[in-house]
């Protein structure tokens, strides 16, 4: 017999038969897992187009530039406020009232534009009884003259003495010597009188006047003060590394707010024998040609100093860069897959919308300009736009019109 526990099933047992609960164990999900581990085995090396066309990513629309060349100006760039070549304060030589005034305050004057004019009556008058004095003394000395001369005779014939003869030479040298001293003050007087008008000693623009007509001014006194404005000066300092690039009759361009279309140009003429110390800069200065007088002193300028010419430069669109952990890099297209490739650049001169490729680029070769946000090595491209031929000439527009277009290097100075 069996125990009580044992259960015999008999041909009318009708248990129900339900679902095997254990369908899933342990090595069913070791077998997934290393199912899964193969499949990314597999693809791992899975070449990347393969991939690509697998998922059928649509194509990123970009816009092309064709690499251009273009001829660099290599320059530094600086900053300072014009200041005048001359700059004299117009002072009186002789004291006396200011009787007249003949110039617009700030405005423009000629060399040898009456500026301002002294009461001269008193001088002429001075003058005249100086002129009076003069012949008087001319005539009494005529007298001796003749008297000296005929006292010599006599002295020769012995009929006059030594002393005689002596004392008629000294009234003729304390003559001539009244004529002479009375001479110089008629010439001192002339001098005075023309002193009392004033004239500019070269072209250039006045200040206000600091004293009114009927004002008494001594000699001395500062009256007004006049600017040379052509040329203007301008000073500015580049580091110490652009010491041995520097050099004397390099062209410099300078723009200022009052003209932001307009380009100024004028050449070195100064530079610095040393180095400041604290700054490690060295001051350079240049005289700019301003022959309209559009440029005043005092305006602030930036300055563009030319140190050479690159020709023949190979540039893409500054906005074509993308950087990178050690540099930067582009994206070129080959037309005929229309797929975008990475590739490394070296950079060298750079300036808004435009920079100098150095290596990984050549002229015939085409980059994204736009849309490269998106790409990744090997995407299909769709152009939306295509770049012409001149858009780095288009570009170069630190320049006016009329002016050599060529593009330049924008570093600081």
């Amino acid at each position: 017999m069996g125990s009580a526990d044992e259960q015999v099933s008999g041909p009318g047992d009708e248990r129900p038969k339900g679902p095997r609960r254990r369908l899933l164990g342990p090595w069913t999900f070791l077998i997934l897992i290393l199912a899964g581990a193969i499949l990314v085995y597999i693809y791992r090396d899975e070449p990347l187009e393969d991939r690509e066309d697998r998922r059928e990513r649509p194509p990123v629309a970009v816009e092309l530039a064709p690499a251009a060349t273009v001829n660099l100006l290599d320059t530094v760039r600086g900053g300072g406020t014009l200041e005048p070549v001359q700059k004299v304060e117009i002072k009186p030589e002789a004291s006396g009232k200011v009787k007249a005034v003949h110039f617009q305050e700030g405005g423009f004057v000629s060399e040898n534009k009456l500026l301002f004019e002294l009461e001269e009556q008193k001088l002429l008058r001075r003058l005249s009884a100086q002129e009076a004095a003069l012949e008087e003394a001319r005539a009494e000395a005529d007298n001796l003259r003749r008297n000296y001369q005929r006292f010599s005779m006599l002295r020769q014939q012995e009929v006059i003495s030594e002393e005689e003869y002596d004392r008629i030479r000294t009234d003729l040298d304390a003559a001539e010597a009244r004529v002479r001293r009375l001479r110089a003050e008629v010439e001192h007087v002339r001098e005075e009188i023309h002193d009392t008008i004033i004239r500019a000693p070269f072209d250039g623009y006045v200040s206000e006047r600091l004293v009114d007509p009927g004002t008494f001014v001594s000699k001395g006194e500062i009256l007004t003060v006049l600017y040379q404005v052509d040329p203007l000066k301008i000073s500015f300092f580049l580091p110490e590394k652009y010491a041995g690039r520097t050099s004397l009759g390099q062209e410099v361009r300078i723009t200022v707010s009052a003209y932001p279309d307009e380009t100024f140009s004028g050449k070195v003429g100064y530079i610095s024998p040393s180095i400041d110390e604290s700054t490690r800069k060295f001051r350079i200065r240049a005289n700019i040609a301003n022959p309209e007088q559009k440029l005043r002193p005092g305006f602030f300028a930036r300055a563009v100093l030319i140190l050479g010419l690159r020709e023949e430069s190979v540039v893409v669109p500054e906005k074509s860069l993308v950087p990178i952990r050690d540099g930067y890099m582009v994206f070129t297209v080959d037309k005929e897959n229309n797929r975008a490739r990475t590739q490394r650049v070296s950079i060298g001169m750079r300036r808004p919308g435009l920079v100098e490729i150095l290596d990984g680029v050549s002229r015939n070769d085409t980059v994204v300009a736009a849309g490269h946000m998106q790409l990744e090595d090997g995407s299909q491209v769709e152009i939306v736009e295509e770049w012409s031929e001149e858009w780095a000439r288009e570009m170069e527009n630190f320049f006016p019109p009329g002016e050599s277009r060529t593009a330049e290097k924008g570093r600081e100075g």
